[in-house]
């Protein structure tokens, strides 16, 4: 085997005369996670999205009823810093729980995980749902955040296992905006569930549709993981040996190559004999692979390598400063409201009702957007898909965050000047930044490290947890010594200089790909690693 076939850049043949190009390559074995039909795809997106949005609305949805603890709390002896602590710490504790369980999928397998998570989730709610104090609520959210941080990580990985490149950008923003939908509504409903039947009835809906999900999962989400050779990632899963010549990206008229691909328009014949067929069964079982240690410590070997690659340390370096912001207005909005534009407790939480607009845009315009733009670029450029064309979807949120950061700040330190909507506008509309910056980093890196997917992924949501907690932890010192029109000054300015580090990133991320490929080699191309 040529050295060369242990690299792949990420720079694959997308598009042939033939059609769109199916990458990874899917196999003729019923079990492959690719060959599941599209219902039954549909229905695991469905349910990773539900999960997930249980935990993170629990995570995050928590600034819009802040204030019923402050009277309890403050009697306990907690400051104003101590009760936001249940909103950042939450975050921080996400990130490790990336860095623990993505290893442990990569060895056991995806479903496993993913129920254990799912039975987390439901346990860490109840314990808060039934907290004697802050320190018993502190603790029970910090394990939340665990069972949560799953769906930020495993989730999209599961999602890109059964879906193809050219459809991977829309069914990624499918899960965010849907999860955003429904978070969005239920945020909405916060206020009023506080306000009248108390927010331990708020913890224990979460718990119910929690543990609605993990039935769920235990009948509809089989294992994603399939062991695949490293030419599949190319296009050309069903060559066994390959040479610089017969090279799938250099010729796209050649009809010795066009036989060397599957494209969406090709007919999938299952092989049912020699592969067993997919049963309810088969896709209940909870442990499908024979688990491989070694692709756990792979994991974390990748992760210490991928931290120091210029790309995705700026991926997960602006994944983690636009949630910080996100989270800083989540923790700043609501006494904004209340103070100084005077609104009632009850109804502070609907401010958030345009997240649920934003997610409805965001489908077309990041996710079909996403995709269009990937099969445009690549029919430009003979075919050939490059993964810095998923970037171009950035340019809209970058400078509507810098311009929503400003606007918040002034609405916020200036309440006479400005009217209310000025605060829920720019609330609403920098969650459409850090969702644009999250779709466009998550499919960038899948894209680009094809092999190293898994950790990719883990770098995004640990080190942005780890980031995003240590800006929205500073929150309200920053905006106690500075002001509103400060902080989120400095918040615009931050932006910024993230959207024209983007361009830089835009026009040498090829040569950073080849610079780092000796990093990314597979030693076993029969196997490539997702880690």
């Amino acid at each position: 085997m040529d050295s060369s076939a242990k690299n792949l850049d990420g720079t694959v043949q997308l598009v042939s005369d033939q059609g769109v190009i199916l990458i990874p390559t899917p196999s003729s074995d019923p079990r492959d996670p690719l060959n599941i039909p599209l219902w039954q795809k549909l229905v695991i997106l469905g349910t990773t999205c539900t999960y997930s949005t249980m935990g993170l609305t629990a995570v995050s949805g928590l600034g819009g009823i802040l204030g019923e603890f402050i009277p309890a709390y403050a009697a306990q002896g907690k400051s104003y810093a101590d009760i936001s602590n249940l909103m950042t710490f939450p975050s921080l504790f996400m990130g490790i729980g990336n860095m623990i369980s993505m290893p442990l999928a990569l060895a056991i397998g995806r479903r496993p995980v993913f129920l254990g998570s799912c039975v987390l989730l439901v346990v860490s709610l109840i314990l808060c749902a039934t907290n004697q104090g802050y320190e018993w609520h502190f603790a029970a959210r910090c394990v939340l955040g665990l069972a949560a941080g799953q769906s930020e990580a495993l989730c999209p990985l599961m999602i890109s296992e059964v879906f193809f490149l050219h459809e991977r950008a829309r069914y990624q923003q499918f899960f965010s905006s849907f999860q955003t939908i429904i978070s969005g509504t239920l945020i909405i409903l916060t206020s009023y569930i506080a306000s009248t039947i108390g927010w331990r009835a708020w913890y224990y809906l979460f718990a119910g549709f929690s543990g609605l999900v993990l039935i769920l999962a235990i009948f509809f989400v089989p294992e994603t993981k399939y062991v695949r050779p490293l030419a599949a990632y190319e296009g050309m899963g069903a060559l066994k040996d390959l040479s610089e010549s017969t090279v799938v990206r250099s010729d796209v008229e050649s009809p010795k190559q066009v036989q060397q691909f599957m494209t969406v328009h090709d007919k999938r014949v299952l092989d049912t004999a020699n592969f067993l067929p997919r049963t309810l069964a088969s896709d209940m079982a909870l442990f499908v692979n024979e688990a491989d240690w070694s692709e756990a410590l792979s994991c974390i070997k990748h992760q210490c390598q991928l931290f120091f690659f210029p790309d995705v340390f700026w991926v997960f370096s602006m994944n983690g400063i636009f949630l910080g912001v996100n989270i800083a207005m989540g923790l700043t909005y609501g006494n904004i409201l209340g103070e100084a534009y005077h609104w009632a407790s009850k109804y502070i939480s609907v401010a958030m009702a345009g997240q649920i607009v934003v997610a409805f845009v965001c489908i077309p315009m990041l996710g079909y957007g996403s995709d269009f733009i990937v099969k445009f670029m690549a029919r430009r450029k003979g075919g050939i898909h490059e993964p810095e064309h998923r970037l171009l979807t950035l340019i809209i949120p970058l400078l509507l965050g810098i311009l929503f950061s400003i606007i918040y700040g002034q609405a916020a330190a200036f309440p006479e000047k400005y009217h209310w909507m000025a605060i829920v506008i720019t609330l609403n509309g920098y969650f459409f930044t850090f969702i644009g910056a999250n779709t466009a980093g998550i499919t960038y890196l899948l894209d680009a490290y094809p092999t190293r997917g898994a950790s990719c992924l883990v770098m995004i949501c640990a080190m942005r947890g780890v980031i995003s907690f240590a800006l929205s932890y500073g929150t309200v010192s920053l905006y106690s010594h500075h002001g509103y029109d400060g902080a989120f000054g400095l918040f615009g300015g931050i932006t910024a200089a993230f959207g024209a580090l983007g361009i830089v990133v835009y026009f040498t991320g090829k040569r950073i790909r080849h610079f780092v490929s000796p990093w990314t080699q597979v030693e076993n191309t029969t196997k490539a690693s997702m880690g």
